[in-house]
């Protein structure tokens, strides 16, 4: 009975992978979690974050990905994607040898690559986060975006290829407006799908623009 927007409630999944869960000292079920956040989902007036740690021990981009698209599927309000930062006097400090883990060496600490998580694999999420932040967590792309998982393999895939789009045409750390985004997002459609139902991601794009 909550107004909308009253309460927002942030679940720090970080990873779905077994061995890192078990690593960092966690415990959970995942089909309880997938349970209680459609439960969560379908009261629609809390606002609901997900969060994914990368560089964490045991997870490689293979089960990263895994992980991604395991939390994706539940469809909570935002996916955050974010990376490991090694704090001093942390448990994951004391054992970033043990890892192989190499982290910045001034604040926050943030993870460039592990034993299982290279650095080429850590600028490849990073990639995937922005694209992420700009589309999924934006809110203005939500039926385009459920249209898109017809075309690709696995969420995951929509993120990394359009993060591969935009190093391909676009000069990094460019801000654009929030139309380019949907001229930019119908390009993508073109180039990597085909001109298969055009028309109709074109209409599904414009009432993702009319919705918001």
């Amino acid at each position: 009975r909550m107004r909308p927007g009253l309460v927002q409630l942030e679940i720090g999944v970080q990873s779905t992978n077994d061995a890192t869960i078990q690593e960092v000292s966690r415990h959970m079920n995942l089909s309880d979690l997938k349970q209680s956040v459609s439960r969560i989902r379908e009261f629609r007036n809390i606002n609901l974050h997900l969060d994914l740690i990368a560089g964490l021990p045991y997870e490689d981009l293979q089960t990263f990905r895994k992980s991604f698209n395991e939390v994706y599927q539940m469809y909570s309000d935002q996916l955050q994607l974010g990376f490991l930062k090694v704090l001093k006097g942390s448990a994951i400090a004391e054992k970033k040898e043990k890892y192989g883990l190499v982290h910045k060496s001034y604040p926050p600490y943030e993870v460039m690559y592990t034993d299982w998580l290279g650095f080429d694999d850590v600028l490849l999420l990073k990639s995937v986060e922005d694209m992420v932040k700009n589309y999924y967590n934006s809110g203005q792309f939500s039926c385009s975006l459920r249209y898109l998982e017809k075309y690709f393999e696995d969420p995951f895939e929509i993120y990394f290829e359009l993060g591969k789009y935009y190093g391909e045409h676009y000069q990094k750390n460019v801000r654009h407006a929030r139309i380019d985004r949907y001229n930019i997002l119908l390009d993508f459609y073109r180039e990597r799908c085909g001109c298969k139902n055009e028309q109709l991601f074109g209409e599904i794009m414009v009432f993702d623009l009319y919705a918001r």
